[in-house]
């Protein structure tokens, strides 16, 4: 059961579990096992009863007390919910995920000091999840509406008291906290200097010898994708592909390898495993139709990411599945690793492009590596930064409050208010993302793209130093044809057709009102300007800035709408984490163009002749 529910199959998995009780009727984890299959498939009040069931056989249980106040919070009954969390860590005092769950919860209710503690009790029983850091900064961010943007927060950080990784985990809070400030780059490269020095993680070949054979020649360049919202990153990869000079893996199925527990599993069997753990790991990029999960920001598990990538309807017909042979791969990753006497996360990297590359019959030589990362979670990305400081960064752009809008109505849905509000923080904050200062890197417009590809594609070849050709100009995947991402509105319409304008041509205002439109744009407004989405105006820049101001203590339109439709409370939606981080963020980026009139670390446009 516990094997089904780790590869998404819910129906065998409850099957499983049903026989295991129907075995063992007092067989308590069984019952919680159950609870949380049945919950994963959205049938909340089974997996109650089913929790209760555990706990009626051993009533200190607490596992399923800590299930049971998930259930509730995601029924919306808060108070239920934080009783049983209370009882789970009761029941076990070590138990880190049940203060965090009670963290979580203790935010949404505007509580964030007492969520602040929360978190920190998860962190001194396990100082190492980075899950924990991560949710620690969200209330973190949000207090500053509080106590004041000025106000030093530190006295509420945990204590330094875990191993070198948690003291790295910690240095990023700092780094996130501090973001888009003058000091940040202050932070970063704090970071960068304690990765440098602690997570040098290499694994010993221990039949190396002088006469292994010469180690292959790894391209030193590198170029790394990263998006702006929904702004083409996949028709970007897509025209890349296939390319003779360029070695680059499908989708985006690596976007956390350069987080530290990637490396860990990889290692985790020593050097003659190392191989076959990679291939357990990204198994969808042996099959595309592949269920196992790849992880994603915040260690989210992405289940079918490849069908979900449109990597499964490839070809002409819509028929071919995207695959490499396992057992070629193997051999040529296996080959390639004996030539060298030890081995680190960067390099396996490089060397998994060559192992692939043979493997799909690419003989060609290669003058660079590109990586689509796509969204990574600041670990991965600043660790990936270390070991590659001279990375080429592009970034697909889009005029920004079409890119925030088609972004946010994948979130819609779900009514999910708080992945909304990180959709807009992340965009208003990744132009400035002080990665990206002092670097080789270039934003490149999808309008410039849809609209001129033969005078952009050439700009794009000229910046990344490699020769133009008619592969270029059409969306591959391993050669085959590529149909777009499955998730697009305009799927069905442009289709196969890299060029077409639907995206672009889309109007705005489907979310965004006129008064929430006025207050994004003058946010916006030096990247807008910077990439000819609108005429410079300082002056009125100035006045606007000031006018959107107390605009920014109020309600956004678009929230209003979202009160309205899920019978929220106006006063307990105001004090959740996710308003006061989003009103945080806003402020915080109003406060830098207020004292520059631009955003210091903004990325550049990409020449075109």
């Amino acid at each position: 059961g516990a094997s089904q529910k780790g590869l998404g199959n819910l129906e065998e998995a409850i099957e499983a579990y049903n026989k295991a009780i129907s075995i063992k009727p007092d067989y308590a984890q069984a019952y919680n096992n159950l609870g949380v299959a049945l919950q994963c498939q959205g049938k909340l009040e089974q997996a109650i009863e089913a929790y209760n069931k555990a706990l009626s056989i051993n009533p200190e249980n607490a596992e399923a007390y800590y299930n049971l106040g998930n259930v509730f919070r995601d029924q919306g009954k808060l108070e239920q919910a934080k009783e049983a969390f209370n009882k789970a860590v009761h029941a076990n005092p070590s138990l880190a995920i049940a203060y965090n769950n009670l963290g979580v919860l203790l935010q949404d209710q505007g509580n964030l000091k007492e969520a602040i503690e929360a978190f920190n009790k998860a962190l001194s029983i396990n100082p190492d999840d980075s899950k924990y850091w991560n949710n620690l900064f969200f209330p973190l961010q949000a207090l500053k509406v509080q106590v004041g943007f000025n106000e030093d927060l530190s006295h509420l950080h945990p204590k330094d008291n875990g191993s070198n990784y948690a003291k790295i985990l910690h240095q990023i809070l700092n780094y996130k906290v501090h973001r888009g400030r003058e000091d940040q780059g202050i932070y970063f490269e704090q970071v960068l200097q304690s990765l440098s020095k602690v997570e040098n993680r290499t694994v010993v070949n221990p039949r190396f010898s002088d006469s292994s054979d010469e180690q292959p020649h790894l391209s030193d360049k590198m170029v790394a994708l990263v998006h702006f919202g929904r702004s083409g990153t996949g028709l970007m990869h897509s025209l890349i592909d296939g390319h003779p000079e360029v070695s680059t893996l499908p989708s985006i199925y690596f976007s956390e390898y350069f987080d530290r527990s990637t490396w860990e599993k990889i290692i985790s069997a020593g050097w003659d495993g190392m191989v076959d753990r990679f291939i357990e790991i990204y198994d969808v990029l042996f099959d595309a139709t592949s269920s196992v999960p790849v992880t994603s920001r915040s260690t989210t598990l992405i289940y079918n990411i490849g069908v979900k990538e449109g990597m499964a309807n490839l070809g002409a017909e819509r028929n071919e599945v995207l695959g490499v042979d396992k057992k070629i791969f193997r051999s040529e990753l296996t080959s390639l690793l004996n030539c060298y006497e030890e081995m680190d996360a960067f390099i396996f990297f490089k060397l998994v492009h060559v192992a692939y590359d043979r493997a799909i019959n690419d003989h060609n030589s290669k003058s660079l590596i590109f990586y689509h990362i796509h969204n990574p979670e600041a670990y991965a990305q600043l660790n990936f930064t270390r070991f590659n400081p001279d990375t080429n960064w592009v970034m697909m752009v889009r005029e920004p409050i079409q890119s925030c809008e088609s972004w946010i109505r994948q979130k819609l849905p779900k009514k999910n208010y708080f992945a909304v509000v990180t959709v807009i923080i992340q965009m208003l904050f990744e132009i400035d993302n002080v990665v990206y200062s002092d670097k080789n890197c270039v934003g490149v417009r999808l309008e410039d793209l849809k609209n001129k590809p033969r005078k952009t594609i050439p700009a794009i070849c000229k910046w990344m130093g490699i020769s133009e050709n008619e592969q270029l100009y059409e969306m591959t995947a391993q050669g085959k044809k590529w149909w777009g991402d499955p998730a697009s509105p305009d799927y069905s319409k442009d289709g196969m057709n890299p060029f077409g304008k639907t995206s672009i041509k889309r109007k705005t205002g489907t979310i965004f009102s006129e008064k929430d439109q006025f207050i994004l744009q003058t946010l916006f407004y030096p990247f807008s300007v910077r990439f000819g989405y609108t005429k410079e105006n300082s002056e009125r820049f100035k006045d606007d800035l000031q006018k959107i101001r107390p605009m920014l203590d109020d309600l956004f339109d678009f929230e209003r709408t979202f009160i309205e439709q899920t019978d929220a409370d106006t006063k307990t939606f105001t004090k959740s984490v996710s308003y006061l981080y989003l009103r945080s963020g806003l402020i915080e980026r109003w406060h830098t163009l207020d004292e520059f009139h631009t955003y210091p670390n903004m990325i550049s446009a990409l020449k075109i002749n």
